[in-house]
């Protein structure tokens, strides 16, 4: 349409209650209530997403684009369910890819770490990592110990579908003896997402009231725990 922007939108949003991310027939998704809310302000968008995530797994930080009109955030966020927020947005020149995606998974107890951390490299070496297609193997990765729990942050360009759950289950199948194709999902969270965009406009209230959520929930989830963490950190650094 004549006039009509490219514009990014900044996601976070909790997927434990939705099919993933992509729009599905007769499946609650992210897509689905995003584009819903959009157009309840005249804007009927083709969302495209840097990161496809899949059903049960979170993220801090995702991003929606779609060419049209820019909408308001703040009207945006109060059409949305309480468990997705946009909290920044910008109108941007051309399309862009990311040059970093971090994810986050949390494995709720302790494993050795140096043998954790053996696993993972072996599993780039060992595993069939991709069921389809294929992408480049992660650029980086580490594992640490919590209190009563273990991380595992995995950086990449791109990663294939369900790449990440494959590897922490082939790891963790080696390291702790439990047979395991698949780690599952819940645990995992896209905390990051590095593009070259300069952000416009920012909104946090939800992202709060999100973080306040999940400190009355994180007995049910150790990964709730870190999700509050990492929601501190974007609302400390971006203000």
């Amino acid at each position: 349409m004549a006039g009509d922007k490219i514009i990014a939108l900044r996601l976070a949003y909790l997927g434990w209650e939705y099919h993933g991310i992509v729009k599905q027939p007769g499946l609650r998704t992210i897509q689905q209530e995003l584009e819903k809310a959009l157009l309840e302000q005249g804007v009927k968008a083709k969302l495209r997403f840097t990161s496809r995530t899949d059903k049960g797994v979170s993220a801090i930080d995702n991003v929606a684009i779609f060419r049209g009109p820019k909408p308001t955030i703040s009207r945006l966020n109060s059409s949305l369910p309480d468990d997705i927020t946009v909290w920044a947005v910008s109108a941007i020149d051309k399309p862009v890819a990311p040059l970093k995606k971090t994810y986050l998974y949390v494995i709720p107890f302790k494993v050795d770490v140096n043998r954790l951390t053996n696993e993972i490299a072996r599993s780039f070496r060992e595993a069939r990592l991709c069921k389809e297609g294929k992408a480049p193997l992660p650029d980086q990765y580490r594992v640490e110990r919590a209190n009563g729990y273990t991380k595992v942050f995995i950086s990449g360009r791109s990663f294939c579908w369900q790449m990440i759950r494959r590897i922490i289950g082939f790891a963790l199948s080696h390291a702790i003896g439990i047979k395991m194709d698949l780690a599952p999902p819940e645990p995992l969270v896209l905390i990051k997402t590095e593009l070259p965009i300069r952000w416009e406009e920012f909104y946090y209230k939800k992202l709060i009231r999100i973080k306040n959520f999940l400190e009355k929930e994180s007995w049910r989830w150790v990964m709730g725990l870190e999700l509050i963490a990492a929601l501190d950190a974007v609302i400390s650094l971006e203000q």
